[in-house]
């Protein structure tokens, strides 16, 4: 692989894990905070949702250590090892949690809060919808690393 290509990946994911830092950090205390001076009657849910946000940008930051891991093992041709499938695996996770938890928290906004109107429902479609959808695809992709690890074990005692 190219490694200007990897260079360049390297600094998004980088730039991507500082300002999800940010966000834990910063931008969902103060966002929080100031939620709950607007909306007083709601104040009560500005921690936990908070805390799912958080909990939301952790397994973004999970995922992009995979990603960087798996990334390291591409440069130094070592994708074909069956080690690289732990680290699908760790994104898989991390998708699925942040999905739950995203649809979750949006079902308790609209169902028992009964707030949000029409963009909750189409952030809570979304959400479902998107975060189903790249598991799964995480899933057949972790399928194809597998199928092509065990070729390369298979070409490797042939030769």
């Amino acid at each position: 692989m190219n490694g200007n290509v990897i260079s360049a990946l390297r600094l998004c994911l980088v730039a991507l894990g500082l300002g999800t830092l940010f966000g834990q950090a910063v931008y969902v205390p103060v966002a929080a905070y100031q939620s709950a001076e607007v909306y007083p009657e709601l104040a009560y849910l500005a921690v936990p949702y908070a805390a799912a946000v958080i909990v939301v940008l952790a397994c973004v930051q999970t995922a992009l250590v995979a990603v960087w891991k798996l990334l390291a093992m591409v440069e130094q041709r070592w994708i074909f090892d069956p080690r690289s499938v732990r680290w699908v695996d760790l994104i898989i996770v991390a998708a699925a949690v942040a999905t739950v938890v995203t649809v979750g928290t949006v079902t308790h906004l609209i169902g028992w809060v009964g707030v949000g109107g029409p963009f909750a429902l189409v952030m809570q479609a979304v959400s479902l919808v998107g975060g189903l959808g790249f598991v799964l695809l995480m899933v057949v992709m972790r399928g194809l690393l597998r199928s092509a690890t065990v070729l390369q074990v298979e070409m490797a005692e042939v030769i």
